[in-house]
């Protein structure tokens, strides 16, 4: 859903989306049903625009650890200013910034893509490391199995070590 900047009001303009589901990405395998986002955008000049937002979803995602799908619940605001810019931006400019500067998008032409947005803030809202729940076995580095469902029938033996040689080794010495 693009926005233009020409059909902001100077008062804001209020957007609510009760289903995300069109929202797709390699991270996420689907957003639940009562996923929610509201966003709000001022226009504050003819090249400037602010938007405040908050999401609240619960996303489908893989375990980091059992390779299992399961729910995040999320629950995140957001605030990010967009700037068209100008012919003077590519000359040399202060080299430090103020924080409100950080939150600031240069855009090439004055309209907003809200539903990009959104994935966006979704992505930078996930844990950098997935766990399903912090009692996750994980799965067995050497037959596969999801250590959390069965237990493991291989034989981990000592063998399969980088280090078994130093092993037989150390047994030959005694």
């Amino acid at each position: 859903m693009r926005i233009r900047f020409s059909e902001i009001s100077p008062n804001g303009n209020r957007y609510e989306f009760n289903e995300l589901g069109g929202i797709r990405d390699q991270e996420i395998l689907s957003l639940g049903h009562n996923s929610k986002a509201e966003v709000v955008l001022v226009k504050k000049s003819d090249t400037q625009v602010e938007l405040s937002g908050t999401i609240k979803a619960v996303p489908e995602i893989i375990c980091d650890r059992c390779l299992e799908p399961f729910g995040y619940v999320l629950e995140t605001s957001f605030h990010l200013l967009f700037e068209v810019s100008g012919k003077n931006k590519w000359r040399m400019r202060e080299v430090e910034c103020a924080s409100e500067e950080l939150d600031t998008i240069e855009l090439d032409e004055p309209s907003i893509d809200l539903i990009e947005i959104i994935r966006q803030q979704i992505l930078l809202s996930l844990p950098v490391k997935k766990i399903c729940s912090t009692e996750c076995k994980g799965i067995c580095s050497y037959c596969g199995v999801n250590l959390n469902t069965e237990s493991c029938r291989c034989s981990q033996q000592a063998n399969n070590s980088p280090f078994a040689i130093l092993a037989e080794y150390k047994k030959k010495q005694k």
